[in-house]
């Protein structure tokens, strides 16, 4: 009776486990807003749309606002954790830097980046998403250096593919 019910413990883990690394592939077009802070400067938030796409291989893209994006993806239940790939996180750091040496009004280079948060949460019945992207770093001014805050949170409809 004991080797059955470690059986039926290994199996509940392996399954699990394997549950944890599937992605829910599908897509949806959401809308939010997006904030960028920088020290010594102030705040500047504005309104976007992203076109999310996730492949069941564990791979995503995304076009906000006309740039593109991807990376790679695990989920665990509804919430996906995404991943950006080395490009991508190039493209976000000079998407960042444009938008800190506006919001400063004097050229902002940025000398580290990190993505502290990006996750994507399906509802229970799959077919709404929220979407949320933290990402903090460093850059240099004229002035000197400073630190800086970005966030993006957009929410819509999802549509599982089978």
């Amino acid at each position: 009776m004991r080797s059955k019910v470690l059986l039926a413990l290994a199996l509940a883990a392996f399954a699990t486990s394997a549950a944890a690394q599937t992605v829910p592939a599908g897509s949806g077009t959401l809308n939010g807003g997006q904030r960028i802070q920088a020290s010594g400067c102030g705040k500047d938030t504005d309104s976007m749309s992203v076109a999310l796409n996730l492949a069941a291989n564990g791979t995503w893209t995304a076009t906000v606002d006309g740039d593109d994006f991807s990376g790679t993806s695990s989920s665990s239940g509804r919430v996906t954790t995404l991943t950006l790939d080395g490009g991508s996180l190039a493209e976000l750091g000079e998407e960042l830097e444009e938008e800190a040496t506006e919001l400063c009004e004097e050229s902002v280079a940025i000398t580290s980046l990190s993505v502290t948060q990006a996750q994507l949460k399906l509802n229970k019945r799959r077919t709404m998403a929220k979407l949320q992207l933290k990402a903090s770093g460093t850059g240099m001014t004229s002035g000197g250096s400073g630190t800086g805050k970005f966030r993006l949170k957009a929410n819509g409809a999802w549509q599982t593919l089978p």
